[in-house]
């Protein structure tokens, strides 16, 4: 009692000391802090914190904001409230991220203040906090105050909730079995306050007498990719409007914010029963609508239940009780050229026949057996050397299966019991290799290729039974080799030339590669005249152009070995040497072109050196595989 004697007359004196002289702004401001400072004192007390913490925002969960670390720091500053004890949120070690720890700190305050404890730093929760910790801090007591930057707390405002139709990302009318799609969406837009969003309702109405749990299990809210809320399809969560026709089901506990002035979509999926409804019955129509019956809240603390009379409505949906995999097989990328590859004797070879792509929609789809057909040159290529047809995907082998035996040296080769599975909306690319074993007596240049594409069975995800044919699939042709050439094409180019006197003419050129595969290649070293006979290294064919060996040649060089005496180039065995064939076409008053048609080769050195200027009928050829290798068609003036 005495110390409240003392502190009342140092009031008095206080202010008594002011009535004989005027003073200053400061002066009486310094006295304050004096006074403030004594009774403090007197009192047993401190001085008032320094701190201030004023919360002019709402606050939510996984946000990440200043305020959220000034949140964290009164929250801490009572045991029962605290955030973390230790690490990341407790007292020294504050974050700017409201995380779950946080939330839970909130609800516990919101819950000592008597505020519904949601977890949302809302108008309620922040007027709590300002009350207690956004005071003006005690001014320093060894200066003058200087000025300070006056905060404003924001008040709550009063806003309004709108909605219109929004459209939904992959729109069907046709729902099967099984499967969650996508029903209807909303776009919601808050005005003048930031709006919680806490319930919305969904109802189903049939154009028959139906009710919806017959049809649907779950029906959900989502905000983009996050789901916000889901309900089972149930008569107990079922409100009935009309018997076998109309009923409303609440999704609430959403606590979904659209911040002022912002629009947001809320989208409805549905997932159908595992076997809706039969076609026949009349049951399988249905509206999804999303109802003006709304409850929301503004930062004014006002409740809304209703929106009006505003509601969005989906197409008429039909039901089917089944859907089978559609499943589409096309030639994929890389599928193997026309060309040669190598074999070894006595050892089983893989030649790679046929690639082509498995695209699955709708249902997913898994395969378990196949047919193909494969065909060989009976002259060199006996099918009894073709041993094996493999199925593969990628680096992944599938299945293995024989021949089944030939018949004009063509047989159908039947893979079973395995197991490839592929999702609905994918593609998987699939790989058939050929296992090749010829004997000692083997006559190089035998061909074989897939002759009708595959023919794939299964079943679906709907346990229904397919069967989906390839048939007009097929394989390239693949010339089996010991040793062989490997054609790549590099480039054609070429110059049409006028003169002021004769025709015109076309320097053409057509340059390529060729790789020697387990063992050397000799090419011939000339080239005919266009429009001769007989047959050298390269043989061309010119259209539309003067086919006389004096105006109309053709030439090609080469950086291979080249040996004169034998005309022949050499190109050694792992190596790739290019060889460039010049044109000079003259023109008689048409369109003119020249074209490679044949290459001839051996792997034999003797025949090489023995066959003359003209490549003998012992020379290999390559007359495929050659469409690209042809000069530019072009007008040449007589």
């Amino acid at each position: 009692m005495s110390k409240k004697i003392l502190a009342l007359a140092l009031v008095f004196a206080f202010a008594f000391s002011f009535t004989t002289k005027a003073v200053t702004v400061e002066e009486l401001q310094a006295e304050i802090q004096k006074l403030q400072l004594l009774l403090a004192q007197l009192q047993g007390t401190q001085a008032p914190s320094s701190e201030m913490y004023c919360f002019n925002s709402d606050l939510e969960y996984k946000m990440t904001s200043p305020d959220v670390k000034n949140l964290q720091i009164v929250l801490n500053k009572d045991p029962n409230t605290r955030v973390a004890v230790s690490g990341a949120g407790s007292p020294g070690q504050e974050t700017t991220y409201f995380g779950p720890l946080t939330l839970a700190a909130v609800k516990k305050y919101q819950a000592a203040n008597g505020i519904p404890t949601t977890g949302y730093v809302g108008p309620l929760t922040r007027a709590a906090l300002n009350a207690k910790y956004c005071v003006p801090p005690t001014p320093p007591t060894t200066v003058a105050p200087e000025s300070t930057t006056t905060t404003t707390v924001v008040a709550p405002s009063y806003g309004t909730l709108s909605v219109t139709s929004y459209p939904v990302s992959n729109p069907q009318t046709t729902w099967y079995g099984n499967n969650t799609y996508e029903a209807v969406a909303g776009q919601y837009k808050a005005t003048g306050s930031d709006i919680t969003i806490k319930k919305v309702a969904v109802k189903f109405t049939s154009t028959e007498n139906a009710f919806p749990w017959q049809a649907f299990t779950a029906i959900s809210v989502w905000d983009g990719s996050t789901k916000l809320a889901e309900l089972p399809v149930t008569q107990s969560n079922a409100i009935e409007n009309t018997f076998a026709k109309d009923y409303t089901f609440n999704i609430s506990g959403l606590n979904w914010v659209i911040p002022n002035g912002q629009q947001k979509v809320l989208t409805v999926k549905v997932t159908t029963v595992s076997t809706p409804p039969n076609n026949t019955t009349g049951t399988n129509r249905w509206y999804v609508i999303l109802l003006p019956d709304v409850v929301h809240s503004d930062t004014a603390g006002v409740t809304y239940s209703s929106l009006g009379t505003a509601t969005v409505t989906s197409s008429q949906i039909t039901l089917s009780s089944a859907q089978a995999s559609t499943i589409t097989i096309s030639y994929a990328d890389g599928n193997p050229e026309i060309g040669n590859v190598v074999v070894t004797k006595g050892t089983p070879t893989k030649v790679d026949v046929l690639k082509f792509n498995v695209k699955v929609e709708n249902v997913n789809a898994t395969f378990n057996s196949g047919t193909i057909k494969v065909q060989v040159d009976n002259s060199k290529m006996d099918g009894t050397y073709v041993t094996a047809l493999e199925l593969w995907e990628g680096s992944n082998f599938i299945t293995s299966a024989a021949p089944a035996g030939w018949a004009s040296a063509s047989s159908s080769v039947n893979w079973t019991n395995f197991s490839l599975p592929i999702a609905a909306g994918t593609t998987k690319t699939l790989t058939v290799k050929a296992v090749v074993s010829v004997p000692d007596n083997y006559t190089e240049g035998g061909w074989l290729e897939i002759s009708v594409g595959p023919e794939l069975s299964g079943i679906d995800g709907n346990s229904n039974p397919f069967t989906k044919s390839g048939a007009d699939i097929r394989g390239k042709r693949q010339y089996a080799y010991l040793i062989a050439p490997e054609l790549a094409l590099v480039s054609v180019s070429g110059q049409k030339t006028k003169p002021d006197n004769g025709p015109a003419y076309y320097d053409g050129v057509i340059k390529f590669t060729v790789k020697a595969n387990n063992g050397d290649i000799y090419i011939h070293d000339e080239t005919e005249h266009l429009g001769d006979n007989t047959t050298y290294g390269i043989s061309l064919f010119a259209d539309g152009a003067t086919t006389t060996s004096d105006t109309n040649k053709a030439t090609y060089t080469s950086d291979a070995y080249h040996d004169t005496s034998g005309h022949y180039y050499v190109v050694y065995s792992g190596t790739t040497k290019t060889f460039t064939v010049s044109v000079h076409l003259v023109g008689s008053s048409s369109y003119a072109y020249a074209a490679i048609t044949d290459i001839y080769w051996t792997s034999s050195s003797t025949i090489a050196a023995t066959s003359g200027v003209a490549a003998s009928s012992s020379y290999e050829h390559i007359n495929y595989g050659l469409d690209n290798y042809k000069t530019e068609r072009i007008y040449l003036e007589g």
